[in-house]
């Protein structure tokens, strides 16, 4: 399956591929550079170098991007990668996927998160494999909680740190 991008009013999300995926582990934009974008200075962020490794060994096997591993967030007025959105993983045996998403510290408050949550719960809708869409944040993280809440999610449980989310999908 070609994964498309999926184009919003401000945003571009483009599926990360294997060379990206590889060349960004090395410390370079290269294979983004080629894409005709460029990454946002404080882009990979800390988060996204940790799941660097894991998004790579998920695209070893499947070669090209299945929509379930992780989105370059890109703003269509500069073309720069100002954060990203993905999964856990492919849907397990009960179509449950969680989201999770982080933009750069200077984007943030400009509703790029909600649009990007927004375009990537549209596509997840189409996904026949996904029934429960969940999510977690910290409970002090309330920017993303409004985030999670204005799309649909429900708060279905918390602990001393997280807060749980789910929509059926």
């Amino acid at each position: 399956m070609n994964i498309k991008n999926l184009h919003t009013i401000r945003l571009i999300l483009i599926p990360m591929t294997l060379e990206i995926t590889q060349s960004l582990i090395k410390g370079s934009s290269v294979e983004v550079e080629k894409l005709g974008i460029k990454c946002d200075k404080k882009w990979p962020t800390e988060d996204t170098m940790d799941i660097l490794p894991i998004i790579n060994s998920s695209l070893e096997k499947t070669k090209i991007p299945t929509g379930f591993e992780t989105w370059m967030i890109v703003d269509k007025n500069n073309k720069k990668i100002i954060g990203d959105i993905g999964f856990h993983g492919e849907p397990n045996k009960n179509g449950e996927v969680e989201v999770g998403f982080g933009l750069v510290e200077d984007e943030r408050g400009k509703g790029f998160g909600s649009e990007s949550l927004d375009a990537i719960m549209a596509w997840l809708k189409l996904q026949e494999s996904v029934n429960i869409i969940k999510a977690e944040c910290l409970i002090g993280n309330k920017p993303s909680a409004r985030i999670l809440e204005k799309a649909g999610l429900k708060e279905v449980n918390r602990d001393e740190d997280l807060i749980y989310w789910e929509l059926i999908n």
